[in-house]
């Protein structure tokens, strides 16, 4: 048995769109992340627990918290997750022999699945880092937990939910190639030097120090259109000598409709980390897991 295991990190955004939006496009970084893992995190265990598809169920079991710098940070921790009503006889590899599974059908066999989240105001994001673990639990179903933990917040403080929250997929491969194969683009921003305010194109005052962030053009596509060549064109300008354009980001929705999240500066990130095993019990080394997904979400 290999003492090690090669694990896939995944990549993605955090955001989230309020109701009564009659497109329903505007969104915001989910940056009440943190308050409602938090909550959640702070009740009993049993309050925790989330029931999945099959018998199984999932909840928050660790988080903490490591500061960057003045405007980021990140959260790290772990959910367990189980299958119960399901106990087969058990069998040994080397002698063949048979047993009855002393497990009750009440008790299942735990699964991790390790996170970092970044929140970070110097890009106006929420980023997530995320285990992919078939035996454990998905996006999905972490979408569906920070959900469920959400409406929970809000009715303890006699609130509604009004919003919805989402995951972008951030994908690692070549952005043109990625971008070609979106069924639909729904959004394209384009940022541009700040200096390009000073510039002979544009003629302002050259007083931009005073600017935060690089200046942004945001063009959404008419409802039920795309504007995946328009993205195109501005992917090639960006690539043309002198260009002013930093980056470019897009979303849109893949060919099995899931939404997705292109950045220029985001692709071709390593998304393998291999990790120590417990032999005895084949678990992985969270705290080591953890901090090279932590190192991993640091350099992003």
């Amino acid at each position: 048995m290999a003492n090690t295991k090669k694990v896939k990190i995944t990549f993605h955004t955090i955001s989230k769109k309020m109701w009564g939006d009659q497109n329903n496009e505007e969104e915001t970084p989910y940056w009440e992340v943190e308050n409602i893992l938090n909550y959640r995190i702070n009740q009993p265990r049993k309050e925790r627990f989330y029931d999945l598809k099959g018998d199984k169920f999932c909840f928050i079991e660790s988080m903490s918290r490591h500061n960057i710098d003045d405007n980021n940070y990140l959260l790290s921790g772990y959910f367990k997750s189980a299958r119960s009503e399901y106990r087969p006889d058990l069998i040994d590899k080397n002698t063949g022999s048979e047993r009855p599974n002393p497990k009750t059908r009440s008790e299942g066999d735990i699964e991790k699945t390790h996170f970092v989240l970044k929140v970070s105001h110097t890009d106006n994001e929420v980023y997530l880092f995320f285990e992919s673990n078939h035996s454990g639990i998905n996006i999905n179903n972490f979408n569906n937990y920070l959900t469920d933990s959400a409406k929970k917040y809000l009715q303890s403080n006699g609130q509604e939910m009004r919003y919805s929250i989402h995951h972008y997929e951030i994908p690692r491969n070549n952005f043109l190639t990625e971008l070609e194969q979106l069924s639909r683009s729904v959004l394209v921003e384009v940022y541009f030097d700040k200096q390009l305010l000073g510039s002979d194109a544009l003629d302002f005052s050259n007083r931009t120090i005073s600017l935060q962030r690089n200046l942004v053009l945001t063009a959404r596509a008419s409802k039920k259109e795309s504007i995946t060549e328009f993205g195109i064109d501005i992917w090639n300008k960006m690539h043309q000598s002198n260009s002013p354009i930093s980056k470019l980001r897009i979303k849109g929705r893949d060919q099995n409709n899931n939404e997705v999240l292109l950045d220029t500066l985001l692709m071709c990130q390593t998304d393998f980390i291999t990790v120590n095993k417990n032999l005895d019990t084949g678990d992985l080394n969270s705290i080591e897991l953890l901090r090279n997904m932590k190192n991993i979400a640091i350099s992003f």
